[in-house]
């Protein structure tokens, strides 16, 4: 049984395409199987291989037993809405450049549960977080600021952020942006341990804060001026904003980061496609978490 795929040429251009694409579960079932597994089943609790299984909604394993079904260990774990409505969803999300809130999610899929609505868009910031995984190298400029969230608390949030400098164009690469809760020495580790490449050359504040940064591990230059970040952390600001209007609460604030930077990161991609792909990655890869856990 041959797995769907896409290519530039017929990947779906609009979201009524999409669904004829994937007209029914089969379909769906096919070309998620193919993703998660291209070089045939691989059991996830004893990591036997077999490619003769063909594309199953539920498999057992051969040689340990093991009932696994296509959405054990991924974010769609659990889920009782069709495969097709979660493919169409991710397309869904990432057909516009600045995204969607839940309320929009709710009106789409045209669901009778805010919570559903929310709690599949932040399991696909969580699959973003996943698929865009490389950390920024070469020359890169960090910087600290406090931004708000908008809303009646008037919340205010720390968030350290990382930007590539394209040399010699000077243009902006990829970046990275975390949530602290103050700034210094080990916050400041922290941050370059998950998302700055060893060997990197960082472009830093004149601030005490950044003083003990292991000159072993990075070259650094103090700067005055950190305009690339600062704008980046400005424009999240206003996104925030603009997208959520305030709903947004400081523990759930990392993975709107996330998407901002995922959002940014891609568009180094050459299509619709690309995008697409490079999500289910996430979305394939990562654990479910239940709604409360997501809320704790």
């Amino acid at each position: 049984m041959q797995a769907t795929s896409f290519s530039t040429q017929s990947f779906p251009g609009t979201l009524e395409e999409f669904r004829k694409f994937f007209h029914d579960e089969k379909a769906s079932l096919q070309f998620l199987f193919s993703k998660r597994w291209p070089q045939g089943f691989e059991c996830p609790y004893c990591s036997w291989v077999n490619k003769e299984q063909l594309p199953t909604k539920t498999m057992t394993c051969g040689h340990c037993g093991h009932p696994t079904s296509i959405t054990t260990n991924t974010i769609m774990h659990g889920t009782k809405k069709p495969l097709s409505e979660w493919l169409r969803c991710i397309l869904w999300f990432i057909s516009t450049e600045d995204g969607h809130s839940a309320k929009d999610l709710q009106r789409f899929l045209k669901l009778s549960s805010y919570q559903t609505a929310w709690t599949w868009l932040q399991k696909l910031r969580m699959a973003m977080a996943v698929a865009d995984n490389k950390p920024c190298q070469g020359t890169v400029e960090i910087s600290c600021d406090t931004i708000s969230l908008g809303g009646q608390s008037r919340a205010k949030a720390n968030i350290i952020a990382a930007a590539e400098i394209i040399l010699p164009a000077g243009l902006t690469g990829r970046i990275k942006m975390q949530t602290i809760d103050t700034l210094n020495k080990e916050s400041i580790k922290n941050f370059l341990t998950n998302h700055i490449i060893p060997g990197s050359s960082l472009i830093t504040p004149d601030l005490e804060e950044y003083q003990e940064i292991d000159r072993k591990r990075y070259i650094t230059v103090t700067s005055s001026t950190m305009h690339r970040t600062r704008g980046i952390l400005k424009n999240f600001e206003v996104w925030l904003n603009k997208i959520h209007r305030g709903g947004v609460v400081a523990k759930h604030l990392q993975l709107y980061l996330d998407e901002f930077c995922f959002r940014k990161n891609v568009k180094i991609l050459p299509d619709t496609a690309a995008v697409f792909n490079l999500l289910l990655s996430g979305v394939v890869s990562k654990k479910s978490l239940s709604y409360k856990r997501i809320t704790s």
